[in-house]
């Protein structure tokens, strides 16, 4: 049985939702130890939570990066404790309400990381070999642990049981959406893909790319080309994303102008 530590990430007690901690304890099939992670206390009998305060001008990714990785530090100092004792980290917030087998469904083929952003799976050897150890602290957190397992040719599995996984809709937000499209280039975004995905998403019923709109594709390539006037460092691993996006994508375009009425692509 798979080993899991869960950080429950919660604003405080007015934000703590029972139904949606319910989803996450009553996962099937796994071994879970659950830390409720808050920036003021948050009280449910037999879970423990660890306070982090943060600063309320930070940006909401900035927040979740340094609460993630200030639990996890705190759990390290305290004797006995290993994160080698599990096998997958899982981020998961408050707000998303998750069917039985979500876990389940995700690790059936270990992958190093699996599932949404707000629901999160990283396995403990890449989050330590990978990540060194450290959750990221950028805008596109979630992106970005995925970009980086792209590139070893393991592309994140998302959810496909019977049931949903119930999350808010992601708002549309100028500032985030150029701060994604500048972390697309640093991951090593294809020039070529990055300026007809508004166009190929249509094509190909890119799942993600539909929810957040043709305007938030245009501020990406926005912040895109502004990263490339600025000559922004990219990420190690970025040619080899490249390389296996460039695939990934031929691939899905053969497969719609073989296929139209039956590819369903997911995307990270």
């Amino acid at each position: 049985m798979l080993r899991i530590l869960t950080l429950y990430l919660c604003k405080n007690q007015q934000h703590f939702n029972l139904h949606n901690l319910n989803s996450v304890k009553n996962q099937s099939n796994v071994s879970q130890e659950i830390v409720i992670v808050s920036a003021e206390p948050v009280t449910v009998e037999g879970i423990r939570n660890i306070v982090v305060p943060v600063k309320k001008d930070w940006p909401l990714p900035v927040k979740v990066g340094y609460s993630v990785n200030t639990a996890i530090r705190r759990l390290q100092l305290e004797a006995g404790f290993s994160l080698l004792d599990y096998d997958y980290i899982f981020k998961v917030d408050s707000d998303v309400k998750l069917p039985s087998d979500y876990i389940e469904n995700l690790t059936l083929r270990k992958p190093p990381v699996a599932g949404i952003g707000a629901a999160l799976l990283i396995s403990v050897p890449f989050f330590l070999v990978k990540l060194k150890g450290t959750y990221p602290m950028n805008y596109c957190d979630d992106g970005y642990i995925a970009a980086m397992s792209i590139s070893l040719g393991a592309w994140p599995p998302q959810y496909s049981g019977y049931k949903r996984t119930l999350a808010p809709p992601v708002r549309f937000e100028k500032e985030r959406e150029l701060a994604y499209g500048m972390e697309y280039y640093r991951w090593g975004f294809s020039p070529l893909i990055m300026f007809l995905l508004p166009f190929a998403a249509r094509l190909l019923r890119l799942a993600q790319h539909e929810k957040r709109g043709f305007k938030a594709h245009l501020i990406n390539a926005a912040g895109y080309l502004l990263a490339t006037l600025k000559r922004l460092n990219k990420y190690s691993f970025h040619s080899f994303y490249r390389r296996m996006r460039n695939r990934h994508f031929a691939e899905k375009v053969l497969g719609a102008l073989a296929r139209p009425s039956s590819i369903r692509v997911e995307s990270p």
